[in-house]
């Protein structure tokens, strides 16, 4: 009987893995899935495997790289890097950061990669700011100009608080030859409502969640 009932108890935990597993779903600020403030590198190869949790350094800007554990590296559907406040030990996940086309992760509000600009002016209820295109920081949405996507920040006196949610757009590369696209391009701001915006219609190819420490 012993016997028996600890077996389920091990199919429940096993079970409960995979649900954690599973979960694609970002609340920024919070988690990312079962990426939260006590996910530790090792609980990391629990939930999805040690052959899907590799490491890797992260180049942050140029010539400063910061060490990274990254999930399902060879799968850009699942794909996921995790920066750390402790990258000694790695049990203080900071960041999460999802780059690319496409992907199963998915903020609570339905954003993720390749959510065009149109979208995110619909769910946030008013215009956002976001700078222009061609530098490194391209694309970035810098405000939300009092919307509903108060993750993604508001300009103030201090600069930019309360943002949780960092997400960068492109346009598709074939209208790099457009008018539109020459207008927005350099270390400036504009509006998602600008006649040039609207005609390129960015999509996201990147979101970096905030994890809130413990």
């Amino acid at each position: 009987m012993r016997r028996w009932v600890a077996a389920v108890a091990v199919l429940l935990l096993v079970a409960a893995g995979k649900v954690l597993a599973a979960d694609w779903l970002i609340v920024p600020g919070q988690r990312a899935g079962p990426i939260d403030a006590r996910a530790s590198e090792a609980r990391m190869v629990e939930l999805f495997g040690a052959r899907n949790v590799t490491r890797e350094s992260f180049e942050v800007e140029p010539g400063v790289a910061l060490p990274a554990t990254v999930l399902f590296a060879s799968d850009a559907s699942r794909r996921a890097l995790v920066l750390w406040r402790d990258p000694e030990t790695r049990t203080a996940p900071e960041s999460v950061l999802i780059r690319g086309e496409r992907s199963i992760w998915k903020t609570d509000k339905g954003i993720g990669l390749g959510t065009p600009l149109a979208t995110l002016r619909r769910i946030n209820g008013r215009p956002l700011t976001l700078t222009g295109f061609g530098w490194d920081l391209a694309g970035t949405v810098l405000d939300c100009n009092g919307g509903s996507l108060v993750e993604l920040g508001r300009q103030s006196r201090e600069g930019l608080v309360g943002r949780t949610l960092v997400l960068r757009l492109e346009p598709d590369p074939t209208l790099r030859d457009t008018p539109a696209y020459q207008q927005t391009v350099g270390e400036r701001e504009f509006s998602s409502d600008s006649e040039a915006m609207r005609s390129l219609n960015p999509r996201v190819y990147e979101l970096i969640i905030d994890i809130a420490a413990q």
